[in-house]
């Protein structure tokens, strides 16, 4: 085009945004057949038809191998990008769809602060696209069979795409006016792919036609799991939720069904490249969360010339009618501080005998540069502090996450096999004991809620006698409840959903015996008290169980998964698939004291404290550590210098208050805060506070003043003096567990000492 080829490409001296918060810039694919692709960066102006393009980034560190060209006057600019996305851009000029935004090229990714305001618009964008283009990848021969036919092996394939599994794709499809999805340079419309994904699932998942299909076929191998669990497949999740994320109202209307804790625990088949973007990806489809970077709260209403009573009375009103909240999107947070400000967000939003249930729930990706300790790994299992690679301010230690955030490593599903389009989805671990939110399949602490005892403190690791934690920087939950046994038994693991031989001696079951019943706690047990969608258990899984266990075994393990897909009877086999959903790599337990039967993680350890924490439906298991007193005496100092800062800060808003209500305020000050992205925290608390999540002092308290929805059996409890957890002891949190007899509230029924737990 005769050009001046100039080097790369700079958004900020080319193309900047006036206000990011408003504005967002538009590729403007040239119609040539040019290689590189070129292309035009523009500022988009209102009402000017644009497409938006969903593709699938891959690794945050992957190498920019493909380069477009940006035409800007007489002159050209190289722009690297992914050879997936450049794949991406050739189609969208072969199928004449110029004009298109793509975040990698749309926002300036080296700026976090144009980032962090770019972020909370990416659904409005989405919104009003005319359509979103999806990128499903080049095309190969199953991509268009699948496209072409529903029932062809093609469509698994296609459904596994790497696409189906990014996170953003959520929202992306779920606010698009239409969404065309391109394979290569075949396409087709997302309406009909989503109706051939519903039905496949449809089918497999209430007849099992298709595993039955797959057991006859010899070619495939008789196969019956071929497909793998195809309902819990990323793109059979997308179509699901995608459907059923909003109720239709009048007109265009929209009214979002889910909180921000349902789809962040929900959705963790959705990966993302970025880890802060487990939760920002989903907040602008939560019920309870809008994403913003500022917001205009209780003190800019205090600075407006109008009377007192009357700004006091708004501010009340605004409170109440504010159903979602603004959840402040900060990329410069370190990870650790972004997962404590979700966790802290949905502990005061939930309801409050329940509200714990997130530590026991996997939903966060696993760090990859730390994997869950082995067993036989006695080093790695002295704590759970994942290291998550992500940096801190100066001074601050190493960012770790704390043992209160589970992994989803141990996650009920995953994909095993090879990457995109061969591997399938199949079960990794039993399904987690507290379920989804809101429901609350169990209630071990009665009616017991967080009392004003619960805080978030953090620091760093000093004076440890294990060398290994000095220099890590620790989130520690203290938390209200009591100690109701210690693990006294430990048998091993069930492997794959197997039951163990050493788990059948329990039930001392005899095959002379016929009408021989099995014992109440075991099979309960096998299946947790519960059916498959968290109802009590049938009675009838006693007997099924039984013929199961003499049938199918000799003294040995049973083999549920032959069972299950062997077996000619249905009842049985969903006995079994109940089975599995509940013992998949838990060890069997007995407690020391009551000789209760029950259920561990697999890497509980025989002492190991089996305990009841209010405002957690079911019971857990902490391992208890002791510190040195150079520790103690490190963590006491760090938290008198942040508790005399907290002092100071808090005087100084308190002055700034008093004195801009006696000037009737400033404009200034509000722009002033408008201009500081991320500098509210969830809470609406000033970051780098006491109750914030900044990264100047990290010490969060519970604003609640006494108990939450306090039950008559609290008693005077609230007007106890607060709890003092032990200075030289703290706990990591092995994982929820399940107590035969314990699940109820039974344990309330005795009267055993409250203790303040620091969990880390």
């Amino acid at each position: 085009m005769g050009s001046n080829l100039r080097s790369d490409y700079s958004h900020r001296d080319l193309c900047p945004l006036d206000d990011p918060s408003k504005e967002h810039r538009i590729l403007k694919i040239i119609d040539n057949q040019q290689d590189p692709i070129e292309c035009k960066l523009t500022k988009h102006k209102d009402k000017t038809p644009y497409g938006t393009l969903s593709w699938c980034w891959g690794e945050r560190d992957q190498k920019l191998e493909s380069k477009i060209r940006i035409l800007q006057a007489s002159d050209s600019y190289t722009f690297r990008i992914p050879n997936n996305l450049e794949q991406a851009i050739r189609a969208l000029r072969h199928h004449k769809a110029f004009d298109v935004w793509i975040d990698l090229i749309c926002v300036d990714q080296k700026d976090i602060n144009e980032k962090n305001y770019q972020v909370p618009m990416m659904a409005s964008i989405y919104g009003n696209a005319e359509c979103v283009y999806v990128w499903l990848g080049k095309e190969e021969q199953n991509s268009k069979d699948a496209i072409a036919f529903i029932h062809d092996r093609g469509l698994s394939a296609l459904m596994k795409r790497p696409w189906f599994s990014r996170r953003w794709i959520i929202q992306e499809i779920a606010v698009a006016q239409r969404a065309t999805l391109l394979c290569g340079m075949d396409k087709i419309e997302w309406k009909e792919m989503a109706d051939a994904i519903s039905l496949f699932n449809e089918v497999e998942t209430r007849t099992r036609e298709v595993s039955k299909i797959m057991k006859s076929n010899r070619d495939l191998g008789h196969m019956p799991d071929f497909f793998g669990d195809v309902s819990e497949l990323s793109a059979t999740k997308l179509v699901e939720e995608t459907n059923n994320l909003f109720r239709r109202l009048s007109g265009q209307e929209r009214q979002a069904q889910f909180t921000l804790e349902y789809l962040v625990s929900k959705l963790t088949g959705f990966e993302s490249s970025e880890p802060r973007d487990t939760i920002y990806a989903l907040l602008a489809i939560a019920r309870d969360t809008m994403p913003v970077t500022t917001t205009i709260g209780e003190d800019a209403i205090q600075t407006w010339t109008w009377p007192g009573y009357i700004k006091d009375k708004l501010v009340k009103q605004l409170a109440k009618a504010n159903v979602s909240k603004p959840y402040h999107v900060d990329y410069r947070l370190p990870l650790s501080d972004v997962y404590v400000q979700f966790i802290r967000w949905v502990i005061e939003k939930s309801d409050p005998t329940c509200a714990l249930d997130i530590i026991c729930r996997p939903w966060a990706p696993t760090p990859k540069q730390s994997i869950e300790p082995d067993d036989d790994d006695e080093e790695s299992n002295t704590h759970r502090r994942l290291k998550t690679g992500f940096g801190r301010p100066e001074g601050e230690g190493e960012d770790t996450l704390p043992s209160w955030i589970p992994t989803l490593a141990r996650a009920a599903f995953g994909i095993v096999g090879v990457s995109g389009g061969g591997g399938k989805m199949t079960r990794m671990n039993a399904d987690s004991l507290v379920g989804l939110p809101p429901k609350r399949t169990y209630s071990a602490s009665g009616t017991r809620v967080l009392t004003e005892n619960f805080r978030i403190e953090d620091g760093q690791t000093l004076g440890s006698e294990n060398e290994a934690l000095n220099g890590l920087h620790y989130h520690s939950m203290f938390v209200e409840g009591f100690i109701l046994d210690e693990v006294g038994v430990l048998k091993e693991s069930s492997q794959q959903g197997n039951i163990p031989e050493g788990w059948i001696k329990v039930a001392n079951l005899h095959r002379s015996s016929p009408s021989e019943h099995l014992p109440d706690e075991f099979w309960r047990t096998l299946v947790a008290d519960r059916g498959p969608t968290g109802e009590n258990a049938p009675r009838h899984y006693a007997r099924l169980l039984r013929h199961a266990l003499i049938q199918g075994t000799n003294g040995n393990a049973l083999d549920t998964k032959d069972i299950v897909h062997w077996n000619n009877c249905a009842t049985v086999g969903e006995v079994l698939r109940r089975v599995q959903s509940a013992i998949w790599n838990r060890a069997m337990i007995r407690t020391k004291k009551d000789k209760n039967l029950g259920l561990a993680p697999r890497h509980t350890q025989k002492g190991d404290l089996i305990c009841i924490l209010y405002g957690c439906s079911v019971p857990v298991i902490l391992r208890e550590f002791t510190k040195s007193k150079k520790e103690v005496k490190a963590e006491a100092r760090q938290r008198r210098k942040k508790q005399k800062a907290e002092r100071n800060r808090r005087k100084k808003e308190a002055a700034r208050k008093i004195a801009q209500r006696r000037s009737g305020g400033t404009a200034q000050h509000v722009k002033k805060r408008r201009t500081e992205p991320g500098s509210m925290d969830a809470t609406g608390a000033q970051a780098g506070t006491g109750s914030g999540f900044g990264t100047a002092s990290r010490e969060h308290t519970n604003e609640r003043s006494k108990p939450v929805g306090e039950k008559a059996d609290m008693g005077t409890e609230a007007k106890k003096p607060p709890l003092r957890s032990e200075p030289d002891t703290y706990y990591q949190l092995i994982g929820e567990c399940y107590i035969d007899g314990k699940m109820n509230g039974e344990a309330l029924s005795r009267l055993k000492p409250s203790m303040l737990f620091e969990i880390r």
